[in-house]
């Protein structure tokens, strides 16, 4: 157990403002704060208990039961024992306890942990623990089969306070049990200079995460989702090591199959967009050690950190038994993005070992898309970002939300099309965690009110038409 009273005053400090905060926002409105599809509402509404526990199971549908066989293993779910960190007062614990055998939850505020326990009293398999939001020192080391913890991380200040909670869920796995977390991957310079608190929390990206991985040996199976807010972590408690150096490979690597990641019936590999990776299939890797940190992906020479490195996916399958006669059990799948800069070309690729050993290159066709068309997705002012617009005053002023765009996008080659006049915008950005760019602009001080269109240019593409409204 982590004594606080050893800890420096700011993380005292911060652990109590954790659990100040989080009680009272359960006291206010446990439900909307827990929620992340109900808090996109401006209205604190108060769902019945039944639409508050059906989006619980939407997300375990989701999250666990899409995910099943590599979070299991293949073993009966009912057999086995499952923590939840910060279940706030039950959303998912109800729906993990028809799954699994025993449910621990747990949660740094104990207002929390009281209405769960209210809401639960009925299920025999459901234990739940108020922590300081440090440590599990309730539980015992190597206890559970599966540690899960979805959309709470993101919202803790401090990455040295994530990294304690991760190392106590990794203490708390079996050999051979599967931690499985969400953490906000964000690393955009606007979001790293943003005051973090108990509500926007602190980055744990990519690279924090490969660190903590080999820091405590794990086996790193997956990364989804780096750089943006919803950025998904798998990896596995590895079994301790019958000699002194782990092994990768039972033989030389070969790949067996490639494909486009999500459709690997489809060879080519475009070079930019979100299609832009690839899977691969390679024998002679050792499953239970190999994983996303103890190898590389060449493209061309240049080397790649995979994503994935895991057990062959369902959807992998169809295409594998119709091209492969081997079995798929000692195979595994890896994935990796397209490096940024890559040309169309036929690419050379093969899997290189961070102990040496290496594949045969495999020849990969990497081709360019067809260029995106931009799309307006929302246009609001940006005194409030609501959607009404006016022609004179601080509603003026134009915040555009557009898909479509990309990296080289710039006051440059952007502009804003309001009816027949064209605009300069004033400021362009990525906003991470919703995928969108936002371009803001100011309209002229001789606008009239109007019902006109609104268009976005990008460099000589140009979006549909959208309507506005300007009073």
């Amino acid at each position: 157990m982590i004594d606080l009273t050893e800890q420096p005053q700011a993380l005292q400090d911060l652990v109590h403002e954790m659990k100040r905060d989080w009680d009272d926002r359960a006291r206010q409105n446990a439900k909307w704060f827990i929620n992340k599809a109900r808090r996109q509402q401006a209205v604190r509404l108060q769902p019945s208990d039944e639409e508050f526990d059906e989006t619980g199971k939407l997300e375990v549908n989701r999250l666990i039961l899409d995910d099943l066989t590599l979070l299991t293993a293949g073993r009966d779910p009912k057999s086995m024992r499952i923590l939840e960190i910060g279940c706030g007062i039950g959303r998912m614990t109800r729906e993990l306890a028809n799954i699994f055998g025993e449910v621990y939850a747990t949660d740094v505020s104990a207002e929390m942990i009281k209405q769960a326990r209210t809401r639960l009293q009925d299920w025999t398999n459901v234990h739940l623990y108020e922590t300081n939001g440090l440590d599990l020192a309730e539980l015992p080391s190597g206890h559970f089969d599966l540690v899960f913890s979805a959309y709470v991380f993101q919202h803790v200040p401090s990455a040295e306070v994530i990294r304690a909670n991760l190392t106590e869920a990794y203490r708390v796995l079996k050999p051979g049990g599967v931690l499985k977390f969400q953490t906000n991957g964000i690393t955009a310079f606007d979001f790293e200079g943003t005051t973090k608190d108990t509500w926007i929390g602190a980055s744990f990206p990519e690279a924090e995460i490969r660190r903590f991985a080999e820091d405590v040996g794990a086996q790193l199976i997956g990364i989804f989702g780096s750089g943006m807010q919803y950025c998904w972590t798998t990896l596995r408690k590895r079994a301790p090591l019958t000699g002194s150096v782990a092994q990768y490979a039972a033989a030389r690597p070969q790949i067996e199959f490639h494909g486009r990641c999500d459709n690997p019936h489809i060879k080519e590999i475009p070079i930019i967009g979100d299609h832009a990776a690839f899977t691969l299939i390679v024998s002679g890797l050792v499953q239970e050690e190999i994983d996303a940190n103890s190898l590389i992906i060449e493209i061309n020479g240049e080397a790649v950190l995979p994503y994935y490195v895991g057990p062959v996916s369902q959807k992998c399958t169809a295409a594998l038994n119709a091209e492969l006669s081997a079995s798929l059990d000692r195979l595994t799948q890896i994935e990796a993005a397209i490096p940024c800069g890559e040309q169309s070309c036929q690419a050379s690729v093969r899997v290189r070992l961070g102990s040496d050993e290496a594949s045969a290159p495999m020849t990969i066709e990497l081709h360019e898309l067809q260029p995106v068309i931009p799309k307006v997705v929302a246009v609001l002012n940006a005194s409030d970002l609501g959607t009404d617009i006016y022609a004179r005053g601080v509603k003026s002023a134009l915040v555009i939300q557009a898909e479509g765009l990309d990296e080289a996008a710039d006051t440059g080659n952007v502009r804003v099309q309001v009816g027949q006049r064209i605009i300069k915008p004033n400021s362009i950005s990525f906003v991470s965690r919703k995928g969108v760019h936002q371009v803001t602009a100011q309209l002229p001080a001789d606008t009239a009110p109007d019902v006109t269109d609104l268009r976005l240019h990008f460099g000589s593409l140009q979006s549909p038409a959208v309507p506005l409204h300007i009073r």
